[in-house]
């Protein structure tokens, strides 16, 4: 079945860079994504600015050329757009991969390229390059559902004057925090552990302490969500239970990988680490012909692999494809 693409799924930077290493190695890919080519930057706030420098995001030998020192959101999108294009990339984009089944030659992927309509592409071999950005870390409390909450942040601009709540301690809260503040709206941090963990952006540093000391973001430590309403956002701390008013509340709590198609194979998650089985010299989980690549490789600890680093791991893959 020598023949036969190697099918992707999940159209990422790293998914995009495993791509390019096979069309470097003149074996053919389709490339799966749910959503559009790198939805998860799409997802990114408005005006995020990427903590690495251009060429470390680089893939495929494009050139990343940008305004500033670190490129921005906008400027991410346009440059993995041009990828896909410089290197003729075959991109089935909101072609959802509903199943993977393994054959006595290699694998049916099965995909929905519209509603109620199935399809069936052979593979040779599968990378799984789907991040984890549709798995949120569930707080799991009522009210959790509501119309007003989100996992995830775009920009400050609809909250200004408003009443709004960040649940985090990583890096995205603060920030989300930080660009809520600046565009006017009233603003609470709630963090469970009673410092800050995590190493925050020391460009972003000073200016969250600033806003912290004038009292413009609150600041709730060692405190957990109880329940959400429509208005009210109930805790529970050290100092007892307390509510805040909420009219936007962002809990910016991480991503946990999910087995999903992995799982449905066989694949093995650590239950400590959440890191898929696979060999990190080729990626190869222990069903042949089936890679991981990218963040999902990181399991729990999100920040482990980042597009600078996951880059690298279709090069891996393609090495070892091409020894067969």
């Amino acid at each position: 079945m020598t023949d036969a693409p190697v099918c992707i799924i999940g159209a990422g930077p790293c998914g995009l860079a495993a791509a390019v290493a096979l069309e470097e190695t003149a074996i053919p890919s389709i490339v799966f994504d749910r959503s559009s080519v790198v939805s998860s930057i799409a997802r990114y706030p408005t005006y995020l600015t990427f903590f690495s420098s251009p060429e470390r995001l680089e893939i495929g030998d494009v050139p990343f050329v940008t305004a500033g020192e670190k490129p921005t959101r906008r400027e991410g999108l346009e440059y993995y757009r041009t990828v896909v294009e410089w290197w003729k990339l075959n991109v089935r984009q909101y072609e959802d991969v509903t199943e993977i089944r393994k054959t006595d030659l290699g694998f049916d992927v099965v995909s929905q390229p519209s509603p109620g309509v199935e399809m069936v592409t052979p593979a040779r071999a599968v990378i799984v390059a789907t991040g984890y950005f549709a798995s949120p870390n569930m707080l799991r409390v009522p009210g959790e559902e509501l119309p007003h909450v989100s996992h995830e942040f775009r920009e400050g601009h609809v909250a200004f004057q408003r009443h709004a709540v960040v649940v985090g301690g990583g890096n995205s809260a603060v920030e989300c925090a930080l660009e809520l503040a600046r565009c006017g709206a009233l603003v609470t941090l709630v963090h469970f552990e009673s410092a800050f963990t995590h190493v925050i952006k020391p460009w972003i540093l000073p200016e969250f302490e600033a806003r912290v000391a004038n009292g413009s973001i609150s600041l709730h430590m060692s405190a957990r969500v109880s329940s959400i309403e429509p208005e009210w956002v109930h805790l529970n701390g050290d100092a007892g239970p307390v509510s805040i008013p909420a009219q936007h509340v962002y809990l910016l709590t991480g991503y946990t990988p999910s087995p999903g198609l992995l799982g449905e194979l066989g694949v093995h998650f650590d239950q400590t680490t959440g890191i898929p089985e696979h060999d990190p010299a080729t990626m190869e989980t222990p069903i042949r012909g089936l890679f991981v690549a990218g963040v999902l490789t990181s399991g729990k600890k999100a920040n482990g692999v980042f597009i600078e680093n996951g880059r690298g791991h279709g090069a891996l893959i393609a090495a070892a494809l091409k020894r067969r």
